[in-house]
C-alpha cells in the first residue's frame, strides 16, 4: 500500500527503484486478500471472527 502512495507521488520508476532498493517482492502463502477472492468458507469463518471480537463471544 505504501509503495502505491508513492507511485501516486513519485511516479512508477523513482517508486520501482525503491521496491527494487527494499527487495521487497511480496509472494503471499494465501490469495484471499478480497473479497472476490476469498471462497466461502473463508467467508464464513470471517464472519464467525468478528462477531465473536465484535459482540465478545468466545469461541
Amino acid at each position: 500500500m505504501a509503495l502505491t502512495l508513492a507511485g501516486g507521488l513519485a511516479g512508477d520508476i523513482p517508486t520501482q527503484a525503491i521496491q527494487l532498493a527494499l527487495e521487497y517482492d511480496p509472494q503471499p502463502p494465501y490469495d484471499a486478500g478480497s473479497p472476490e477472492k476469498a471462497s466461502a468458507q473463508v467467508h464464513e469463518a470471517f464472519k464467525a471472527r468478528m462477531g465473536q471480537l465484535v459482540l465478545g463471544e468466545s469461541g
